[in-house]
């Protein structure tokens, strides 16, 4: 099976890695790879395993973080607090990063969100303040938000 999002080239998720191999210049140097997404959908997944492959490739990952992507929202609900489905997926993958039974790499030790009015975004203003009330009580997620949202 083809691991995409919606709306991606269908690719086998290893072609696609294997189109670019990047020389590891400074093994040593602590790495924070700024921009993940999480999904899983009927055309495929990306989980923490398959960030963790990624990430691994002899680079000094130490953490990552999280870009919002509409993935995992709540089915029900008020729909202004559906989006903190995500907040809460993405927690619960950081736990278990957090945790060390996963290896070193702290996956997911910020959640960032998109600017509003950015193409194809959901993420208007007044579903933000529900999202983060929520990530002020999660302890594992570190919220940010873009600078050039206003927001």
């Amino acid at each position: 099976m083809a691991r995409v999002a919606p709306g991606f080239v269908t690719m086998e998720r290893e072609e696609w890695l294997a189109q670019v191999r990047e020389e590891v210049l400074e093994p040593q140097l602590p790495i924070c790879d700024p921009h993940h997404h999480l999904w899983d959908y009927p055309q495929g997944r990306y989980l923490l395993d398959e960030l963790l492959a990624d990430v691994g490739s002899g680079h000094n990952v130490v953490s990552t973080v999280f870009m919002e992507c509409g993935s995992m929202y709540r089915a029900d609900g008020a729909e202004a607090l559906r989006p903190v489905g995500e907040t809460e997926f993405v927690n619960g993958i950081a736990a278990m990063s957090a945790s060390g039974g996963y290896g070193p790499v702290r996956a997911f030790a910020a959640f960032a969100t998109r600017p509003a009015g950015t193409p194809a975004t959901r993420f208007a203003t007044p579903t933000r303040r529900p999202r983060r009330e929520c990530w002020r009580t999660r302890r594992s997620v570190k919220a940010l938000r873009n600078s050039a949202s206003g927001t």
